[in-house]
Parts: C-alpha cells; structure tokens; sequence
C-alpha cells in the first residue's frame, strides 16, 4: 500500500476528487448525490426493515388438549406442582425461559409449563401447537458479544476485533477496532456502528449498519518525505450470521468505508471479512 497524503497525493493508490460547488461554500462529490440525503435514506431504511418485525403484539393464547396442564412454581422438573389447567381451558402465554413456559389460566394462576405439555396444545383455530427451537431465544436474551475477523482492505490484510450490545431485539451497537498491514504503510480504523437485523430469529440472519469513526495511516520508516495522516471515516455494511450454537455464531459482511482526508478529497476503500463471535 502506498501511503496517505492530505495534498494531491494518492491514498493507497486510489483517489476520490471532489468539487467547489456554488459561492456559498457548498461542496459536491464528484460522484453525484448528497452525502446528507444519502445518510438520511440509509437511516429510513435500517428503521423501515425493523419495523414490521419489532411491532408490539398480544400474548399467544392455546387450549388445553390433556386432561390437565401442570403448572410449577419456577421452570424445572424439580419445583413442585401446585395448580393445573382443566381440558379446554384456555391460558396465555407470558414469556418462556428455555424450554419451560410462563402461562396465566383462565382462573389467573401463574405458572411454569413444560415444553413436552404446551406442544400438546391447541392453537385457537385447533391446530396443534408447535414451538421454535430455544437457540434463537437464548440468542436474543443476550445482550453482550464480542468477535473477531479476518479480511481484505483493498487487498491488503485485515484483521479486525469487536465488541456488541443489543440495544434492541433488531438493532445492536458495536465498537471496532480494525488494523490494515500493507507493503508501504499500515491504516488503523477505529468506529461505531448501529447494526440492524430485520430477521434476528432466523438461522441465516442477514443485517445492514451504518458506521462513524477515525482513521490513522503510518508510512513505512523507510519511506522519504512521508507523514502520518488522520482523519475520519464512514462505512455501510450488508452482512449475514450464521447461528452454530447458543453462544457462538459466524460472520460474513461487505463493507464500503469512506476516509475523509480533509475537505476536498475522500477515499471510499473496500473491505471483504468472514470470522466468529461469542455470546455472553
């Protein structure tokens, strides 16, 4: 890689003009569009593909099938059972931890039902219930995870680490620290990111962010006349997860960051990674 230069130089070997627009100081991209148009419409969309998934709804209610449903006092086998549940009583579903399930009966007891015994209820319309299995359940009651990948930055090595709060049941927060190794100089990048997943409770879940931070690049010592530049970036990512277990995952993405060396002159780079992250 070749080093950055805030003058007319090259960054990388790529260059991104940009131009004077009108007398009042306002400034065009030689690339057509405006940045804050495009920042806005990046933003409706990472809001619209969450949207339809994280609208509020009503409590599931089903029907008992069995001549009785047991309710425990917490989710195990080993607490004590201290109501149950009549055939063709109705009950409605609170929430569920793992296998087990909180419900609430007609009579309004509280209780903790087996998934074994909830799968032989009824739905409203008498079709038998079913239930997803609880990897993704656990998945979303995470809200820490931390990760790592490796990659390409315009062809050069990259290798990238990260850590993520689910802020959301569709949107996470995350902090990365990037470095890139090239032949001239290494680039450091450091940014934040909110990450939207439209589908968390998919095996294959895909997910889009938008991102803001600052970058450093450091020439080679050997290099004449070369000064280390900085200055920020921005970036967008489309990317995929794959679930393998409860608490560890696989991750792909594509990502188009933006250096803004200074007022004239930006320098879009691309980044190809793949790597694994961890729940906790």
């Amino acid at each position: 890689m070749r080093p950055l230069h805030a003058g007319g130089e090259y960054i990388h070997g790529l260059r991104f003009s940009v131009k004077m627009g009108t007398a009042e100081g306002s400034r065009r991209h030689a690339c057509g569009g405006n940045p804050n148009r495009l920042a806005a419409w990046c933003i409706y969309v990472l809001v619209a593909l969450a949207l339809p998934v994280s609208a509020d709804e009503a409590n599931e209610h089903v029907l008992v099938a069995d001549p009785y449903l047991e309710l425990h006092t917490a989710p195990g086998r080993g607490y004590p059972i201290f109501d149950i549940a009549e055939r063709g009583e109705r009950v409605e579903i609170l929430k569920r931890h793992t296998d087990w399930f909180k419900v609430r009966t007609a009579r309004g007891k509280e209780g903790w039902v087996s998934r074994v015994q909830m799968e032989a209820t009824l739905t409203e319309a008498g079709e038998r219930k079913t239930f997803r299995d609880v990897l993704f359940d656990d998945y979303l009651a995470r809200r820490m995870e931390f990760g790592f990948s490796f990659g390409t930055f315009n062809r050069d090595p990259l290798l990238s680490v990260y850590t993520g709060y689910r802020v959301h049941d569709n949107f996470l927060v995350e902090l990365t620290i990037a470095q890139s190794a090239g032949d001239f100089s290494s680039t450091s990048l450091y940014y934040a990111s909110l990450v939207s997943q439209p589908f968390p409770d998919l095996r294959w879940s895909p997910f889009v962010a938008l991102g803001w931070g600052r970058f450093t690049n450091t020439p080679k010592s050997t290099l004449v006349s070369a000064n280390q530049t900085k200055g920020d970036l921005a970036n967008a990512t489309i990317g995929l997860r794959y679930y393998v277990t409860r608490q560890f995952f696989l991750r792909i993405e594509a990502k188009q960051h933006v250096l803004l060396v200074n007022y004239d002159k930006t320098n879009p780079y691309t980044e190809l990674s793949a790597g694994a992250a961890f729940f906790f």
